[in-house]
């Protein structure tokens, strides 16, 4: 007779026995699968060691490549030793643009020869956007409305300080003009009554920034003034028109126009530089890396104008090698009366021009 008290130790012994196999199998897998992870962690670390190593070889690359190339646009170039002597060139801005972009644009402008350029600088007030200016200019300036359209009356403003500017350009080489030119710009026959500040020689041009600077609309920064010596050389006045993404005014509506009748009244006189604003703060891209930058909406509107053939456009002057095709870009204006679009973004025919021998 089997004995019940037997019977149970037997189960018990059993199931212990089956529990201790269980436990020892699973500590044995636990253990295999342990060390094949940490083999792998190990061997992760290990390559993740490696390109750190490799990649601060490369940001240390990047980052020499950046200071060649800031030493090449910056003071005592050899790259643009000699390229401008003697050329006076003016920048026209928005109020708003960099400090430090204006700097180092300057720079590379001192470095090729040019001393002391003229800034003109648009202010808020031309895009005619509150009453009060538009009052202030009804006031000072004998128009027949005195509910003007502000659209009109910017653009009849606009071309003013165009003309003006083209006045001051002074006679540039031959240029070929293209047979569909555009005639030189007109002002709005709804405003025929500012035909009497139109500039007509260079006494008037000197009147008509003098007055758009009164009227708050611009102002002009020059070592003597608003004077002929401002804008006097023998090769003609260049036009170096920067565009940024932190303009006050609005470029579309000011900028473009402005551009556009520059270059149909003094073709050859003019370089449209834009700041890309690609570079993040602290970032290591260069141009010699960049597939490319962004090009905005007014940069792509002029390159894809009949005015392309007339002025030449520079995207990425906020980069060296953009500064380098801006100074490139007036010595070939300069030479020849050559015009192209530079830089690396769409529309751009290289990253800046070859420029021939003076």
């Amino acid at each position: 007779m089997i004995n019940f008290r037997f019977h149970l130790i037997s189960l018990v012994a059993v199931f212990l026995a089956l529990g201790v196999g269980v436990a020892a199998g699973a500590s044995f897998v636990d253990r295999a699968t342990v060390e094949s992870l940490q083999g792998r962690v190990e061997d992760l670390d290990g390559a993740f060691r490696e390109r750190g190593v490799e990649l601060g070889l490369t940001q240390e690359q990047l980052a020499e490549s950046d200071r060649s190339a800031a030493a090449l646009a910056g003071e005592r170039s050899f790259a643009l030793e000699g390229q401008l002597i003697g050329q006076p060139v003016v920048l026209v801005v928005s109020d708003g643009v960099p400090a430090e972009l204006l700097s180092a644009l300057r720079t590379s402008l001192a470095s090729a020869g040019v001393d002391d350029p003229v800034l003109v600088r648009l202010l808020p007030a031309i895009d005619l956007n509150d009453s009060a200016t538009l009052d202030r200019l009804v006031a000072s300036i004998p128009l027949r409305s005195d509910q003007p359209d502000p659209p009109a009356l910017r653009t009849a403003l606009v071309e003013l300080l165009a003309l003006a500017l083209a006045e001051l350009s002074g006679p540039p080489p031959e240029v070929p003009v293209p047979v569909d030119d555009p005639a030189t710009p007109a002002t709005t026959s709804e405003f025929s009554e500012l035909d009497s500040l139109r500039a007509v020689d260079r006494s008037s041009a000197l009147s008509v920034l003098g007055r758009l600077e009164e009227l708050g609309l611009i102002s002009v920064e020059a070592a003597s003034g608003i004077t002929s010596e401002a804008f006097n050389g023998d090769s003609g006045v260049r036009y170096v028109e920067v565009i940024s993404s932190t303009d006050d005014v609005d470029s579309e509506l000011v900028m473009v126009p402005l551009a556009e009748a520059m270059a149909a009244a003094a073709p050859a006189t003019l370089t449209v530089a834009e700041a890309s604003g690609t570079r993040p703060v602290g970032g290591i891209v260069t141009t010699t890396t960049s597939p490319g930058v962004a090009v905005s909406e007014p940069l792509t509107q002029l390159r894809s104008s009949p005015s392309v053939e007339r002025l030449s456009t520079v995207d990425g002057v906020d980069d060296p090698f953009g500064r380098i095709a801006v100074v490139y870009s007036v010595a070939l204006q300069r030479r020849v009366g050559g015009v192209g679009a530079f830089g690396t973004g769409p529309g751009s025919v290289g990253p800046f021009p070859s420029v021939p021998a003076s």
